[in-house]
């Protein structure tokens, strides 16, 4: 069995590739939050929102705890529990009084591991899907981003919607489901946090003898091809059910094995768009009163990620707001991140990352993040070095490699009025 112990962090990984890290927190809470390494990036076409419909199972019961019975359970215990899909990964979350840790934890090892997908319970959450599909469909920015990374990629992992589709949903069998689940909630895939009021030692003991019947993977679900491409100058104006008009532009990214390259790109769009005294904001919106809100951000993943910049406006200022947008990002040769902007972007992202770690469930989720796309704890531990190293010189080579030598994806969303412009005629 391999053991590390590094700034408090107790991680293990047994034979079968189960990796659990525990660490110590002087608060009478604990969460145990436990990670698999698959999600929309793991899907094709017909399988689309398979993970996330696997993930709204799991809370339905298992062999020991019938329907209701795990939430109940949960509750009695006075704890909070829930769970997110994601494109790289899926996970599960309880945080509960410290008392009650190991109660929790075998409640949360056997939903994880004995899920019985029952076929009545499988109909009934497919009807909650459709409409958390529909609902998605009605919210201009959740159908937005899952328009831009449909047209960002040519090629890669994550063209598809973490939700999927009405087609992919409704079509979705429960042995298709079951057969996934079992392929892909396996030792080697899983990460398990525990943070809190434990000793770290005892706790992962404790962690591998309630999921010590998750074996490796004999026999891996499909992994679809993972070569990604990223379109060029794709322009696109959708009349859509909205008061307002919603941009979008997308560039590259880096996957997160080029970690100093993400670093410099979360600190070149927070001098860029994160923020009140961003170039953006004072551009767009205070100079020239263009939009209500712009912003830019970048989308870190396993595999190369999406740069991306965001506006909401009035049609009538559509073109313009592109343009002025493309020109702050294109003098950035001539007008480089000052000391100032560099200094005040780190101070934000270190911020951050001690906002996001100052609680049990906020340790484990930023840990398990990380180990989960990475496969180790380096990236979290050398994240704010990272952050302090980077240099001017270094926002602006990743600025030429990702932003100033692509043409964006330009999405737009405006009102479907009868002076909107059809679907593809954006200039």
């Amino acid at each position: 069995m391999m053991i590390s112990t590094l700034q408090g962090w107790n991680i293990e990984k047994a034979p079968t590739g189960l990796t659990v890290a525990a660490r110590y927190m002087p608060i009478k809470v604990v969460t145990i939050d436990v990670w698999i390494a698959t999600g929309s990036a793991r899907e094709d076409d017909a399988t689309n929102g398979i993970s996330h419909f696997l993930e709204h199972m799991l809370f339905k019961g298992t062999s020991r705890f019938g329907v209701g019975e795990l939430d109940r359970h949960i509750m009695q215990l006075g704890g909070v529990w829930n769970a997110g899909t994601s494109m790289d990964f899926t996970h599960y979350y309880v945080t509960v009084a410290a008392p009650y840790f190991h109660d929790a934890l075998d409640a949360i090892a056997d939903m994880i591991q004995h899920a019985t997908i029952d076929p009545e319970e499988f109909e009934k959450e497919r009807l909650v899907i459709l409409e958390e599909y529909r609902r998605k469909q009605d919210d201009p920015w959740g159908w937005l981003f899952d328009e831009l990374y449909r047209l960002t990629y040519e090629k890669g992992p994550y063209r598809r919607s973490v939700i999927g589709t009405f087609d992919s949903i409704t079509r979705l069998t429960r042995e298709v489901m079951v057969d996934y689940y079992r392929r892909t909630y396996t030792a080697d895939a899983t990460t398990i946090l525990v943070v809190g009021d434990v000793d770290p030692d005892a706790a992962t003991q404790e962690a591998f003898h309630f999921f010590s019947g998750m074996a490796r993977n004999e026999n891996p679900w499909p992994d679809p091809a993972r070569e990604v491409a990223f379109h060029r100058g794709t322009r696109l104006v959708v009349p859509r059910d909205v008061h307002e008009s919603y941009l979008a532009l997308s560039f590259p990214g880096p996957g997160i094995e080029n970690a100093r390259e993400v670093i410099a790109l979360d600190l070149l769009t927070t001098i860029l768009g994160g923020g009140r005294s961003s170039r953006l904001i004072q551009r767009l919106r205070e100079d020239l009163q263009l939009v209500e809100d712009v912003g830019m951000s970048f989308s870190t993943h396993k595999a190369p990620g999406m740069t991306y910049g965001y506006a909401v406006l009035e049609r009538k200022n559509l073109d313009s707001a592109i343009g002025e947008f493309m020109h702050t990002l294109q003098s950035l040769p001539q007008k480089p991140p000052t000391d100032a902007e560099l200094a005040k972007a780190k101070r934000i992202l270190r911020n951050d990352f001690y906002y996001a770690t100052e609680t049990t469930s906020g340790q484990s989720s930023v840990m398990g993040y990380y180990m989960t796309l990475t496969g180790s704890e380096d990236f979290y531990h050398r994240y704010l070095a990272l952050v302090e190293s980077t240099s001017s010189r270094d926002l602006l080579e990743t600025a030429e490699k990702y932003l100033l030598d692509h043409d964006p994806v330009i999405l737009a969303a405006v009102p479907n009025t009868a002076e909107s412009h059809a679907p593809g005629d954006l200039q």
